[in-house]
C-alpha cells in the first residue's frame, strides 16, 4: 500500500519538475511514469530481499536443528530402557522451541506489510504451516482466513482442518485445489481428498476422484487405493505409501510406530 503511495507521489513530483526544468509536458510526464516504476521496483525489491534473507536463516536454523535432533536421537537410542515414547516427548519439545524461534524471525517481517499489500498473507500461510507442525491447531484455525492458499502442502492442511471441523465448505474447497493438483505433492490432495470421502461412506464418490487423479498425478498410492476400492476392499484403502507426508497431517498415525524427527522444511 505505501509503496504505491510513495511511488505515486514521487511520480508526479518528478512528472512536474521535469516538465517545468524541460518545458516539456510530455517528457515530463514521461519521466514521471519512469520514476514511478523504478520507485516501486526498488522498494519491492529490497522487500523481496529482506523477506529471502529472512527465509535463508530460518532454513538454515531449521537444516541445523535437525542435524542437532538426528545426533541426539542416536545418543538417546543407545542408552538403555529408553522407551519411545518418551524419544518422542523429548524431541517434540526440542522442535516446538526450534518453530518457537522461526515464528520469532517471521515477526520481524511484518514491519514490511504496510509496503507490500500481498507480503501479510504470505507470512501468515508461514506461520499457519509452522504451527500446524507443532499441532498448534487453535493457532492454525485462527490464521487460516489470513492466509494463501497456493502449493498443496499449505491446500492440505487446511483440508484436513476443515475435516475436524466438519467445515461445510470442504468438498467445494478440494474440488477447486485439485484442478490445479499435479505431481507428488499434488497427489497428496487427492489422497486426502479421497480418505476423506472414504471416511465419510461416500466410497463411488472417491473412485471418481482417485480415476481424475490418473490424468493429473498417476501416484502409485493413488492407483492403488483405486483398485482397492473398486474391487470393494474398502478396508484396504490406506495412503501410508505417502510416509511423512501423509502422516504429518495428523489424520492418522503409523500402525507400527518409527520415530519421525521434525520440522523437516
Amino acid at each position: 500500500m505505501l509503496t504505491m503511495v510513495v511511488a505515486v507521489v514521487l511520480g508526479i513530483l518528478a512528472a512536474w519538475g521535469s516538465g517545468t526544468a524541460l518545458d516539456n509536458r510530455a517528457w515530463g510526464v514521461l519521466i514521471g511514469i519512469a520514476v514511478l516504476l523504478a520507485v516501486q521496483l526498488g522498494i519491492g525489491l529490497f522487500i523481496r530481499r529482506r523477506v529471502g534473507k529472512v527465509n535463508a536463516a530460518i532454513q538454515a536454523d531449521m537444516q541445523a536443528m535437525q542435524t542437532k535432533l538426528q545426533r541426539k536421537l542416536s545418543q538417546l537410542q543407545s542408552r538403555p530402557g529408553a522407551s519411545q515414547k518418551m524419544l518422542q516427548n523429548i524431541l517434540e519439545k526440542d522442535q516446538t522451541a526450534a518453530v518457537h524461534q522461526a515464528l520469532t524471525m517471521l515477526d520481524s517481517l511484518d514491519r514490511y506489510n504496510w509496503w507490500s499489500p500481498l507480503l501479510s498473507r504470505q507470512i501468515n500461510t508461514m506461520r499457519m504451516m509452522f504451527h500446524y507442525q507443532i499441532r498448534e491447531f487453535d493457532a492454525v484455525d485462527r490464521l487460516i482466513p489470513k492466509c494463501f492458499f497456493m502449493d498443496p502442502a499449505s491446500c492440505a492442511m487446511r483440508l484436513a482442518r476443515m475435516y475436524r471441523k466438519n467445515d461445510p465448505g470442504l468438498d467445494k474447497f478440494a474440488r477447486k485445489k485439485l484442478k490445479t493438483a499435479r505431481g507428488d505433492a499434488g497427489a497428496l490432495l487427492y489422497a486426502l481428498y479421497s480418505w476423506i470421502l472414504v471416511k465419510r461412506g461416500e466410497i463411488p464418490e472417491a473412485i471418481k476422484v482417485l480415476n481424475d487423479s490418473r490424468k493429473r498425478c498417476d501416484h502409485e498410492v493413488l492407483r492403488a487405493n483405486w483398485e482397492r476400492l473398486a474391487n470393494n476392499k474398502v478396508k484396504n484403502f490406506s495412503n501410508s505409501g505417502f510416509g511423512e507426508m501423509w502422516y504429518m497431517l495428523y489424520l492418522e498415525e503409523p500402525k507400527i510406530k518409527t520415530q519421525r524427527v521434525r520440522p523437516q522444511f
